[in-house]
């Protein structure tokens, strides 16, 4: 606007709508054209102040839902995201399933190379997740070398299926450089799919216990929880 104000006010001078003799001087037109631009500048300096706040209230927005290690949906991001999705599964009748995904033997990887090595295969875990998982899923670090995988829309097959192909995706070796060996990591997944009538919490529960029978039966494979017993089950929200 203060560009348009004064692409104005040279038109006015320049097609001599107006001769003065002095562009200070004290006229109507000039004094009305000094009073637009006084008042532009404020506006200007408010424009500026808002759009510094919003940056840093973005910024601290990202912060506090992301990890800022992997860059990954932080846990707190995660239970925002999960209780969204399980009203919308409870109301729709839709399949919801969690993945939980754990490194094995991660602390041997940093006992042995180093606190840097580990971050770096946590990275590495989040950026190839992301690119297996469906567009739709949503991964996130809910704690050390753990991290959690919504897979909303799924059926049973599916979910077997994202983590299977997740499983052998993070069968791998973190490339160090030419002249460093790699270091060879693999996950363990626990996998249970949301049953009618079912809190969140027993979801994420039968999940860790899942997770657990995997590591207990030899890591780096994936173990599906069983069906909750319906004598387990919350009041569905058509019974309540």
């Amino acid at each position: 606007m203060l560009g348009l104000l004064h692409t104005a006010r040279g038109l006015f001078y320049a097609v001599d709508a107006y001769a003065a003799v002095s562009l200070l001087e004290p006229a109507v037109y000039n004094l009305i054209f000094f009073a637009l631009g006084t008042l532009a500048l404020p506006a200007l300096t408010l424009g500026a102040v808002m759009m510094a706040n919003a940056r840093v209230l973005s910024e601290t927005a990202y912060a506090a839902d992301h990890d800022h290690l992997t860059g990954a949906p932080s846990r707190r991001a995660f239970f925002a995201c999960a209780e969204r999705e399980h009203g919308r599964a409870r109301r729709h009748g839709s399949g919801l399933g969690l993945l939980l995904v754990d490194v094995d033997h991660f602390k041997r990887i940093n006992d042995t190379y180093g606190h840097a090595v580990g971050d770096q295969v946590l990275r590495e875990l989040v950026r190839h997740t992301q690119e297996v998982v469906r567009k739709i899923d949503y991964c996130a670090r809910i704690g050390g070398e753990e991290f959690a995988v919504l897979l909303p829309d799924a059926g049973l097959d599916t979910a077997q299926a994202v983590a299977e192909r997740l499983r052998a995706a993070l069968d791998r070796s973190l490339d160090l450089g030419p002249s460093t060996p790699g270091i060879a990591y693999t996950v363990s997944i626990g996998v249970a799919m949301l049953e009618e009538g079912e809190a969140f919490t027993g979801l994420m529960a039968r999940a860790d216990q899942a997770l657990y029978a995997a590591k207990e039966g030899g890591r780096n494979q994936v173990v599906c929880a069983p069906a909750l017993p319906a004598a387990w089950r919350e009041p569905s929200v058509s019974q309540a």
